[in-house]
């Protein structure tokens, strides 16, 4: 997985996520396998324009606004992210993740 790759398909996740659409709904809407989404959202794929292009219409996004990964994310947006993030991390990272987010909330 490529860095590019694997950030692209952690933010397709989020918007998903954060519109309350599962993957079949998404690809259902997109014209794509749940297999292929799935692995777009793993960042084990490295999508085609096409696809690209699919996903940001199922989303009503422009595809410019899909593809910036580094733009300044809102609440929702960050919690629906670091919840999607949150199972692909090592027991061990989820520890580490917990004791910081315990530690920032003055806990």
């Amino acid at each position: 997985m490529d860095k590019i790759s694997k950030s692209l398909g952690l933010r397709i996740r989020s918007l998903r996520v954060s519109r309350g659409l599962s993957q079949d709904a998404l690809a259902e809407k997109a014209g794509m396998s749940v297999k292929h989404l799935g692995k777009i959202e793993r960042g084990a794929v490295n999508a085609s324009v096409q696809c690209l292009t699919d996903i940001a219409e199922a989303l009503a996004l422009p595809l410019r606004d899909l593809l910036e990964t580094e733009h300044e994310r809102g609440r929702e947006e960050l919690l629906a992210e670091l919840a999607a993030s949150l199972p692909l991390l090592s027991l061990k990272d989820m520890r580490i993740v917990y004791r910081l987010v315990n530690i920032l909330a003055g806990r």
